[in-house]
C-alpha cells in the first residue's frame, strides 16, 4: 500500500515539475478521463490512477497561471496610491519591509486580492491596518543575472514593487481582520519588550528565534551564523516548532492530562504561536514539519516520517507549485529533514553498538544523537546551500551539536520571561537566563565561524554538479536498502559453480 501511495505521489510531483516548464492541452480533460477510466477498469486501476494524477497536477499550475494580471496596466506609473498594510511589517535596520494590498479609487475591485512590497523608511511606524497614501513608483520586480527575484516574490504571492515610496498618508483601515489586528498587536509589544530588556545583538537574535523577524539580526552576526552554519536557528523552523510542542505537551501532562490527549491542546497552541508570527508561509510549513518529526520521535521511528512528509509536501504544492523552485526556506526544509530520515539510521546503526558495551557510555548517546541528525541534515542540503550563497560550512555539524543542547533552555526562558513581563512582575532580571543563553549562541556562532577553514567559498559550483551529488547519494541509498532488505529475509547470495567444476 506505501509503495502504491508513493508512485501516485511521484506522478503527482512529476506533473508539477513538468507543468513548470511546458504546459499539456487540456490537460484538466484528460486527467477526468483517466479518473473515469481508473474506475471502470478495476485490473489498470493503478496505472490509470498514475496518469490521472499526473495531469491532475499539471491542469493546477495551469489554472493558477491563467488568473489575469490586472496590475500590470499599473506599472510604469509614479503617483500618489491607497494602500493598507495587509501583513505584519518586517522590522530591518534602515528601513520597513511591507506587504501592501491595494484600495479604491486608486486601483480597481480586481486587485483587493493583490499584494505589493514596499520599502518604507523607519519612520513614522506603520503597522497591521494602517491606510497608507504613498507616492511610489509602481514597477514589476525584476529578474537579475544569478536571482529570480520576480518568481522569488510570486511564490510568496507579491506580484509588484511600490518603489521609492514617500509616506503620504496614514489613517485606520477599518475592515482588517480584528483576530490578527490583536494578534500583531501582541506582536509589537513583545518586541519592544526584548528590545528594552536586552542589548544588542541579543535582541535582535531573540526576536529573530521566537517572533519570526529575519531582519533584525545584526548583519556582521548575521555573517556569523551562516559561516558557523546555524543560520536555520535565527528561523522559525520545523525544529523550533517540534521544540515548542514538546514544551506544551510536558506542561499538559505536568498538569494531569493523558499524553494521547495532551497533543490536542499543544497543536492548537502552537497554531496559534504560528499565527503570532504572522502566519507567514515559512511558519505555516514549520508548523508542519514540526508535527511530523514530533510525529516520528513519539514513534521511535525515523523512517516512517516518508509517507507524511510526502503527503504535506503534495499538499504545499497543490497549494503554491511555485514552492520547489523558487521557496528556499521549503527546499531546505525538506532536504533537511529527507536527510535525517536516509542518514540518521545508518549513522546510528554504526555506532550504537559501540555506546550500549558500556554503561558510562550511554551517556554520550543524546550527544550522538545531536550529531547525527545534524550531520545527515548537512549531507541533504550542502549542495544547496552552496548553490544559493556560493559557500559550504564544514563546521555545522559541530557548531550544530554545540548549539542544540542550549536551543531548548533559551527558547523557554524568554516564553517565561515575556510571560512574567506581561503578568506585571518588574524587573528587567526576568531576561537574565535568556541573555545567558543568548550571549552562549552568539559566542558559538563568532567562535565557529573564526576557525580556519569553517567555510568554503565555492562561488563556481554549478546545477550540474549539484545534481550528479544526489543522484549519487539516490544511488547509494537505493543499494543499501536492497541490500538490507536480503539481509532482513535471511538471503544471502550463493557463488554460482560452474560446470567444469561439477
Amino acid at each position: 500500500m506505501l509503495s502504491s501511495l508513493f508512485l501516485r505521489l511521484g506522478a503527482f510531483f512529476s506533473g508539477i515539475i513538468y507543468a513548470s516548464f511546458w504546459f499539456w492541452p487540456k490537460a484538466g480533460l484528460y486527467s477526468l478521463i483517466f479518473f473515469f477510466l481508473a474506475l471502470v477498469f478495476r485490473r489498470r486501476q493503478g496505472f490509470f490512477l498514475l496518469i490521472a494524477l499526473f495531469y491532475l497536477a499539471n491542469w493546477r499550475v495551469q489554472f493558477l497561471s491563467s488568473n489575469p494580471d490586472y496590475l500590470s496596466s499599473y506599472f510604469k506609473q509614479t503617483a500618489v496610491w491607497d494602500f493598507w498594510v495587509c501583513a505584519d511589517p518586517e522590522p530591518a535596520w534602515d528601513k520597513q519591509i511591507t506587504v501592501l494590498c491595494p484600495l479604491a479609487p486608486s486601483f480597481s475591485r480586481e486587485l483587493a486580492a493583490t499584494k505589493l512590497i514596499a520599502n518604507l523608511p523607519l519612520y513614522p511606524l506603520v503597522n497591521y491596518g494602517d491606510r497608507l497614501q504613498l507616492r511610489c513608483h509602481l514597477e514589476k520586480a525584476p529578474v537579475f543575472p544569478d536571482f529570480n527575484y520576480a518568481a522569488y516574490l510570486s511564490a510568496q504571492g507579491i506580484k509588484g514593487i511600490c518603489s521609492w515610496p514617500e509616506v503620504k498618508g496614514k489613517e485606520t483601515y477599518p475592515l482588517a481582520n480584528k483576530t490578527m489586528l490583536r494578534l500583531f498587536t501582541a506582536k509589537r509589544w513583545a518586541l519592544q519588550k526584548l528590545n528594552a530588556a536586552l542589548p544588542e545583538p541579543a535582541a535582535g537574535l531573540a526576536s529573530a528565534l521566537i517572533l519570526g523577524y529575519k531582519k533584525t539580526l545584526h548583519p556582521e552576526v548575521e555573517k556569523h551564523f551562516q559561516a558557523s552554519g546555524l543560520s536555520h536557528i535565527v528561523a522559525i523552523s520545523g525544529g523550533h516548532i517540534s521544540l515548542f510542542l514538546n514544551l506544551l505537551i510536558a506542561a499538559g501532562v505536568y498538569l494531569g492530562l493523558n499524553k494521547r490527549f495532551a497533543l490536542w491542546p499543544a497543536l492548537f497552541f502552537a497554531g496559534g504561536y504560528v499565527l503570532l508570527t504572522g502566519a507567514q508561509a515559512s511558519a505555516l510549513r514549520s508548523l508542519i514539519m514540526g508535527s511530523i518529526l514530533l510525529y516520528t520521535w513519539r514513534r521511535g521511528r525515523l523512517s516512517s516520517a516518508w509517507t507524511p512528509l510526502a503527503l504535506a509536501g503534495a499538499l504545499m504544492l497543490w497549494h503554491n507549485p511555485e514552492l520547489w523552485r523558487y521557496d528556499l526556506g521549503f527546499q531546505l526544509s525538506f532536504l533537511a529533514l529527507s536527510g535525517m530520515i536516509a542518514f540518521s539510521p545508518i549513522f546510528n546503526s554504526l555506532v550504537e553498538p559501540y555506546l550500549y558495551q558500556h554503561p558510562y557510555r550511554r551517556l554520550l548517546s543524546p550527544l550522538f544523537q545531536a550529531f547525527s541528525l545534524s550531520l545527515s541534515a548537512q549531507l541533504a542540503v550542502w549542495p544547496l546551500l552552496a548553490l544559493k550563497s556560493g559557500g559550504l560550512s564544514l563546521i555545522a555539524p559541530f557548531s550544530n551539536v554545540l548549539a542544540f543542547g542550549i536551543f531548548g533552555p533559551l527558547v523557554f526562558s524568554l516564553l517565561l520571561a515575556l510571560v512574567g513581563d506581561f503578568l506585571g512582575v518588574a524587573g528587567n532580571f526576568l531576561y537574565g537566563p535568556a541573555y545567558l543563553c543568548l550571549q552562549y549562541l552568539l559566542a558559538i556562532a563568532r567562535g565557529s565561524a573564526s576557525l580556519p577553514g569553517a567555510y568554503w567559498d565555492l562561488p563556481n559550483f554549478t546545477v550540474l554538479q549539484a545534481g550528479l551529488y544526489y543522484f549519487i547519494l539516490l544511488i547509494f541509498l537505493i543499494v543499501r536498502n536492497r541490500r538490507q532488505g536480503r539481509h532482513s529475509l535471511g538471503i544471502t547470495k550463493k557463488r554460482p559453480r560452474g560446470r567444469f567444476l561439477q
